[in-house]
């Protein structure tokens, strides 16, 4: 009797220790079952695993069932044993390019059978781990450099009809002209959202710009808007515009003044200077930046807290137009 070859003994046998030699005796007691020569043909073989499935309905007695268990085994062992012989081969012929070292390419195309996901999710993850550490590392040596630099001053917020003239769209150009025009802070943190019109001629803001607009105010909270006039329009009158009047107190801007804008803010049932004009001034022409609109307009920011140092440079802004 042929042993059990579909179940895990088979596959333990080959892996035992002389396992071909285990192999070729039961390949031998399978020739012997079927009582054919080793050189049977595949053909053969075939034609005799047909037959024998036809026969198994008409099988009654216990004896003629596990004969045919018996016949059905030898076959399907002396089949599955070919099939392998001929992967092997194909391999070897494979691998001979590789000629003394077909052996080691042999192991490691084996290797990569078995562990080929452990091998690609390792790989990954020590590339994570790589990439990980480089960007803590450069987030790290980004604070060190931030913790030499000067407090920031101000955070200026261009909001409207705005671009930056740096091609690659940073901002470092635009924070040193803002210093050089008001040498008395030595850092500015300034950002650029842009905010166009609906089409050509339209006073309408692009609603999809606005509400983009309205998160980046609230995530970023600058101290100065600086608007074109369509963007002044739409928030200048809100709550959280500071009360720029403390800029006409030595006299030196007229409260007529053209540029200035006084109106209601928010809940208030008073009027307040919320915004000056600085299109022509000294301040904005400095600035690297491309602009299509009429007006520019700077305002403060910050609830119900005076900003003195804020409104300091709003007037030293407005000075500069007022002189001209």
């Amino acid at each position: 009797m042929i042993p059990d070859c579909t179940g895990g003994g088979a596959m333990q046998d080959r892996h035992q220790p002389k396992g071909d030699l285990i192999v070729d005796e039961k390949l031998k007691q399978a020739y012997e079952r079927l009582g054919v020569p080793e050189t049977v043909t595949r053909e053969e073989l075939n034609k005799r695993f047909d037959l024998l499935l036809r026969r198994r309905r008409s099988l009654t007695t216990e004896a003629e069932i596990a004969a045919y268990e018996e016949e059905f085994q030898a076959i399907k062992f002396i089949l599955d044993a070919r099939d392998q012989q001929e992967i092997q081969e194909a391999e070897d012929q494979r691998l001979a390019k590789y000629g003394s070292l077909a052996g080691g390419a042999r192991k490691w195309e084996r290797f990569m059978r078995l562990y080929k996901t452990h091998v690609i999710i390792s790989i990954i993850a020590v590339i994570v781990l790589i990439f990980a550490g480089n960007a803590l590392y450069n987030n790290w040596q980004h604070k060190k450099y931030l913790a030499t630099l000067p407090p920031v001053d101000a955070k200026i917020m261009f909001i409207g009809n705005f671009g930056v003239k740096d091609e690659d769209g940073k901002m470092d150009a635009l924070n040193q002209a803002i210093i050089e025009q008001y040498p008395e802070w030595k850092r500015v943190d300034s950002s650029m959202v842009y905010l166009p019109k609906t089409g050509e001629g339209s006073d309408t803001l692009d609603m999809n710009y606005l509400q983009k607009a309205v998160v980046e105010l609230a995530a970023n909270t600058p101290d100065i808007l600086i608007l074109d006039e369509a963007t002044l329009e739409w928030i200048g009158k809100q709550d959280g515009f500071q009360n720029l009047e403390p800029i006409l107190a030595d006299g030196k801007i007229s409260k007529d003044d053209p540029r200035l804008k006084w109106g209601k803010v928010g809940e208030s049932t008073e009027e307040q200077l919320y915004a000056v004009n600085i299109t022509d001034s000294k301040f904005v022409s400095s600035l690297p930046i491309n602009h299509n609109t009429k007006s520019i307009e700077i305002g403060v920011l910050g609830g119900d807290e005076p900003k003195e140092k804020i409104i300091q440079f709003v007037k030293h802004i407005a000075e500069e137009g007022a002189a001209q």
